[in-house]
C-alpha cells in the first residue's frame, strides 16, 4: 500500500506567513512641535496599541499553524485541542482485531490514534470492532474487558454481521478501486495513513453516497475506514497520553501478586515453544539462555533478584533460570498465574522489566506500567533480518522516543543470535 497516489482535489494544507511585528516606537516619530507634556502619554497609548495588535497577530499565526498541522497525522504536538474545526461528519472506523489480549490492545490503540487525528479534520470517528475467526478472540475479549475499564462497553462483534458485509460491498461498488485508499494495514506508511484520512474526508463530503437498505441496523457508515494494523512506536509515542488514559487497568479484579521494589522481572514470551515452525517463518525469535545470562544481563550487578514470568511451564523456562543462576543471579520462576495476572505483575514492577520487543503483551505492560526502566530487546538473526526489519521503517529498535515518560524509561536494544555471530565471523574472515 505504500506510496499511493490518492484522488484528492481539495487543498491539503493552509499556510499563513507573516512578518514579525515591530514593537519599537521611535521617539523621533513624535512631533517635536507638540507640547512636551503630551509625549509620555502618546508613547504609552501607541505602545499599548502596538502590543494589542502584536498579540492579535501572534494568535492568528498560531491558529494558522494549528490548522496546517492538522492536515498531517504525524505532527510534533497534538497535546492541544485548540482551534479544532467544528464536527462536520460522524463516521465509523472498523478495527479488525487479531491475536490475544496484547494484540487487541495494540490494534485498538491504532484506532484511538487515528480517531484523534480524524477529529482535526472535522470527523467524529466511532470505533467499531470486528473480531477474528479464530476462537481465541473470545478469551482475549474476556481478558481485555475484565481488566481494562473503558473497554467493558465495547462490542467486539459489532462488525461481524451480514449487514457489515452488505455495507462493505456497497462501498466497494461506489468507490471502485479507490476503496483501497480507505484500508490501513501493517504495510501502510505514515504518508499512506495521512492520505487515507484526507481521502476519507473527501468522500464524506460527497453528495452521492449510496443508501444501503439493511434488515438490521449497523453502526458502520458509508464510507468507513477499515484498519487492520498493530501500533508502531512512532504512533504509540505521539498518542501515548490518550492511549494510557483509555487503557486504565482494573487492579482490584485482575491482580494476584505484585512485584517487590528490589526485583527485576524478565518476561519470556517463548514464541517458538508455542509455534515452532510458524514462529520461525514469521521471524519471531528470542535470545537463547546463554545469551540472556551473558549479554542481556551483562551490565546488571551479580546477585540481583530476577523473577521470570512465562505463560509456559517451568520445564520450558528452567534453562533460563539455570543460566542466570550460573552467573550469579538470584533467580526464581513465578508460575501458576493467569495471563492478566502476569500482566499486572509486570505493570507493578517499579525497578526494571525486560522482555522481547516483538511481544505486544510485554510492550503494553511496559508503557502502561510503573517500571523505572523497561528494556525491550530485538534479536538480529537471518530469520528476523529477512522477515521483520523491513516492517520497522525506522520506528523499531532504533526509534528515539519523544514523550518525556517514554523517553525516560523505555530502552530498545538489539542483540545478535548465535547463528548471526557465526555468519558475521565468516564474513569478516572472508575479507581478511
Amino acid at each position: 500500500m505504500s506510496k499511493r497516489t490518492l484522488p484528492i482535489t481539495s487543498s491539503a494544507a493552509l499556510e499563513i506567513t507573516a512578518a514579525p511585528p515591530d514593537y519599537s516606537l521611535s521617539i523621533s516619530s513624535v512631533n517635536p512641535e507638540r507640547p512636551t507634556f503630551l509625549r509620555p502619554s502618546l508613547r504609552r497609548i501607541l505602545s499599548w496599541l502596538f502590543t494589542v495588535l502584536a498579540v492579535r497577530l501572534w494568535i492568528l499565526v498560531m491558529a494558522a499553524k494549528d490548522i496546517s498541522s492538522s492536515q498531517g497525522i504525524f505532527i510534533n504536538d497534538m497535546t492541544s485541542l485548540r482551534h479544532l474545526p467544528p464536527i462536520v461528519h460522524n463516521a465509523s472506523m472498523v478495527i479488525q482485531l487479531g491475536g490475544e489480549m496484547g494484540n487487541q490492545l495494540s490494534m485498538i490503540s491504532v484506532g484511538l490514534a487515528l480517531r484523534r487525528q480524524a477529529r482535526y479534520l472535522g470527523i467524529h470517528a466511532q470505533i467499531v470492532l470486528r473480531h477474528q475467526d479464530h476462537s481465541k478472540w473470545m478469551r482475549a475479549r474476556e481478558a481485555t474487558q475484565t481488566c481494562f475499564i473503558k473497554t467493558k462497553s465495547m462490542d467486539f462483534e459489532a462488525a461481524n454481521t451480514e449487514e457489515f458485509s452488505q455495507i462493505s460491498k456497497a462501498q466497494t461498488d461506489w468507490l471502485g478501486k479507490n476503496n483501497t485508499f480507505l484500508f490501513i494495514d501493517n504495510e501502510s506508511t505514515n504518508e499512506d495513513m495521512d492520505h487515507s484520512l484526507k481521502y476519507w474526508k473527501e468522500v464524506l463530503d460527497r453528495q452521492d453516497r449510496p443508501s444501503v437498505v439493511l434488515k438490521n441496523a449497523s453502526p458502520v457508515s458509508v464510507p468507513h475506514l477499515f484498519v487492520n494494523r498493530y501500533i508502531k512506536n512512532e504512533q504509540l509515542d505521539l498518542h501515548f497520553d490518550d492511549i494510557r488514559d483509555f487503557f486504565r487497568f482494573d487492579h482490584e479484579r485482575c491482580c494476584k501478586l505484585r512485584a517487590s521494589a528490589e526485583e527485576i522481572v524478565l518476561h519470556m514470551r517463548l514464541f517458538l515453544t508455542e509455534m515452532p515452525r510458524r514462529g520461525r517463518l514469521l521471524g519471531f525469535e528470542e535470545l537463547s539462555p546463554m545469551k540472556v545470562a551473558n549479554e542481556l544481563f551483562h551490565n546488571t550487578n551479580r546477585g540481583e533478584n530476577i523473577t521470570i514470568l512465562s505463560r509456559f511451564s517451568d520445564h520450558n523456562v528452567k534453562p533460563y533460570k539455570d543460566a542466570l543462576d550460573a552467573v550469579g543471579f538470584q533467580t526464581r520462576v513465578l508460575s501458576g498465574q493467569e495471563g492478566v495476572e502476569d500482566f499486572c505483575y509486570l505493570m507493578s514492577a517499579t525497578k526494571e522489566i525486560v522482555g522481547t520487543e516483538q511481544s505486544s503483551f510485554f510492550k503494553f505492560a511496559a508503557v502502561l506500567g510503573n517500571a523505572t526502566k523497561a528494556r525491550l530487546y530485538f534479536v538480529e538473526s537471518p530469520d528476523t533480518k529477512e522477515k521483520l526489519l523491513s516492517r520497522f521503517r525506522g520506528s523499531g529498535f532504533d526509534y528515539q522516543w519523544k514523550h518525556p515518560l517514554l523517553k525516560r524509561k523505555i530502552v530498545i536494544e538489539k542483540y545478535k543470535s548465535e547463528v548471526q555471530d557465526i555468519l558475521d565471523a565468516i564474513a569478516i574472515n572472508a575479507t581478511v
